[in-house]
């Protein structure tokens, strides 16, 4: 397993096969035209941020912050969706859960939000917590500010 630091980068719209191989490590994966277009509309797109971790020359993990403006108050909410191996959780996943709070608190966040549902079962929810975040229904919740 590598052990180097982790370095975070921003992500580019080539990425879309390594995220495939985070996914999936061991299958081959043909890539359809459709989910390349999906894909390269979300790395593109101003409103994410999208990063990705490397180790020793391997991506080990990507995370994609969306933001939409708030209605309550001015400014913006930050949603997180986190792609990293199992293996990867203690370095990779706390660095780039930890670079995602610091995006989003520059853009101007109050909160950072993770669907917890979506985290439950790749039992990722223990690293949630490790980086500040709390249970708030059916999200885990980090403030901010």
């Amino acid at each position: 397993m590598p052990q180097g630091a982790v370095k975070i980068r921003r992500g580019k719209r080539t990425d879309f096969p390594m995220l495939l191989q985070l996914l999936a490590p061991t299958s081959l994966q043909e890539i359809d035209k459709a989910q390349l277009r999906h894909w390269r509309r979300i790395a593109g797109d101003p409103t994410h941020d999208f990063y990705v971790a490397e180790q020793e020359g391997t991506v080990r993990g990507m995370v994609l912050v969306s933001y939409i403006r708030g209605l309550t108050y001015q400014g913006w909410q930050a949603i997180l969706d986190l792609v990293t191996p199992v293996s990867a959780l203690r370095d990779v996943g706390l660095a780039l859960l930890n670079f995602a709070k610091a995006r989003a608190q520059q853009r101007g966040c109050r909160h950072i939000l993770v669907w917890q549902t979506t985290y439950q079962e790749a039992g990722l929810t223990a690293l949630f917590c490790q980086a500040g975040f709390l249970h708030s229904g059916e999200v885990l919740s980090c403030a901010l500010q």
